[in-house]
């Protein structure tokens, strides 16, 4: 009587491994044909996008001029 006891609760904890992972999934799949779809991830993943954004952002950056004055003591 032990072993089928036994049995039973793999059984039982097999099935909850499987709704509980069923269930993951169904929640995960829509949100993951979302985000192929999204303009956010497409952009944060082109890498030629990043580069020409870090291009217009060090363009807009003022430009810093060089110190008149020499180090040391003075």
């Amino acid at each position: 009587m032990g072993t089928n006891r036994g049995n039973a609760k793999s059984i039982l904890r097999f099935l909850v491994i499987i709704v509980a992972a069923f269930f993951i999934l169904s929640l995960s799949l829509p949100l993951l044909s979302y985000a192929e779809e999204s303009s956010c991830i497409s952009c944060h993943t082109s890498l030629k996008k990043l580069i020409q954004e870090i291009r217009v952002i060090e363009a807009s950056k003022p430009k810093v001029e060089a110190s008149t004055e020499s180090e040391g003591e003075g």
